[in-house]
């Protein structure tokens, strides 16, 4: 692990880290498509090597083998929130020679780090808002440490516009904030076959004809509008919601099915197989992304990669994501989430349009546009220490 150039150093132990799917699936497909060899032109920093930090022998929520292909894995046993193992997180980064490190999230950064730090903020939904954070102790918590991460960053990335403006109210003395989008892997889901298709129906016994909502169970995800909505559509029509319950939140959703009387019409799913997900999209009529606050996104790019007509919050960052390829929805108006979802089930012509128009943003959010973002920025901000 000796440098000789140097290197970009990528902590993604938080891809072993259960329940974290969206964090872990933006750094692995980050650090898989940060490499040199996937970009054209001539690349500033040849001869810099790409590492990547793991937990090899915990469960990873994604394969490391596309990451071997591109970058050297350096594994260790030293776990996210080991502080007392701190300084041996420090000997080891500065082992391996990193020029510079790249977490991505605030809470997950080193304590201590003897190269420059560059760190993600995908979004300020706990910042805006006590309940999302799991109560004001918890939000003020969240703001402290977040703050004693950023006066030690070189450099703060976000994968929207929306997210840049909140950062910048909520952390003003963020330095070098940069947008580096997350992408969708768009083969999975655009060559979905029917026998894909028919396994999932059977594995996991999904209704005929149903609107699918995908995210854990948290305030901001808004799961509950989805219900309101269901209770005015036709009876034929069901709800799937996959994602797993997060412990820090009580759900609504399970009280909320069984008042409203639709118990048989919903159900819940904590968990799909990644090889089987792309399927339980593409036998979806809708996908409905109903959020109060995102990030990015990314199941609304999803369903678009899959060819599923999409509805999500009139929120900014959606309206970025989405474009429009989705029909944008207030969040907290059932009515108008049934009306939205009915003239798609009923206007087929109006969804094969939304399809297309779908699938030319999906197409353009790919993860390579992401990863040749992301490594510009540090090996820019590897230079500038350098230069110092």
């Amino acid at each position: 692990m000796t440098a000789g150039r140097g290197s970009i150093l990528i902590d993604a132990r938080v891809n072993a880290l259960p329940g974290a799917h969206g964090l872990a699936r933006s750094v692995t497909q980050l650090a898989a498509h940060a490499g040199p060899d996937g970009h054209e032109g001539t690349d500033s920093g040849a001869g810099v090597r790409l590492q990547v930090l793991v937990n090899p022998q915990r469960p990873q929520l994604f394969p490391l083998a596309g990451l071997a292909r591109h970058a050297e894995i350096i594994g260790t046993d030293i776990t996210l929130g080991a502080v007392h193992r701190s300084r041996q997180l420090a000997r080891l980064i500065r082992r391996t020679g990193a020029s510079v490190l790249y977490a991505p999230y605030p809470l997950f950064s080193p304590l201590l780090c003897p190269c420059p730090l560059v760190v993600t903020i995908h979004d300020c939904t706990m910042e805006n808002d006590a309940g999302f954070a799991g109560g004001r102790l918890r939000q003020a918590g969240l703001k402290v440490v977040t703050r004693a991460v950023l006066r030690r960053a070189a450099a703060v990335t976000t994968p929207t516009q929306a997210s840049l403006a909140e950062i910048r109210f909520h952390y003003p003395a963020a330095r070098h904030l940069t947008l580096v989008p997350n992408g969708v892997d768009q083969q999975p889901y655009a060559r979905v076959s029917d026998y894909a298709v028919a396994a999932a129906r059977r594995q996991y016994r999904l209704p005929r004809r149903y609107v699918l909502a995908v995210g854990a169970h948290r305030p901001h995800k808004n799961h509950e509008i989805l219900l309101r909505a269901l209770a005015s559509l036709p009876a034929d029509v069901s709800l799937v919601i996959v994602g797993p319950a997060d412990p820090r939140f009580a759900s609504g959703v399970p009280a909320q099915i069984g008042k409203l009387g639709l118990c048989g019409r919903v159900l819940l799913l904590p968990e799909v197989a990644d090889g089987l997900l792309p399927a339980v999209y593409r036998a979806a009529a809708v996908v409905a992304l109903p959020s109060l606050a995102e990030g990015y996104g990314l199941p609304a790019l999803e369903a678009m990669a899959a060819g599923v007509p999409v509805v999500v919050s009139d929120i900014p960052v959606l309206a970025e994501v989405c474009g429009r390829a989705a029909a944008l929805v207030p969040p907290r108006d059932p009515a108008a989430w049934a009306a939205a979802i009915m003239k798609i089930l009923d206007d087929p012509g109006a969804a094969d349009r939304m399809v297309r128009a779908g699938a030319a943003i999906a197409a353009q959010a790919t993860w390579d546009r992401g990863g040749r973002a992301l490594r510009e920025l540090l090996l820019s901000v590897a230079a500038a220490a350098t230069c110092s």
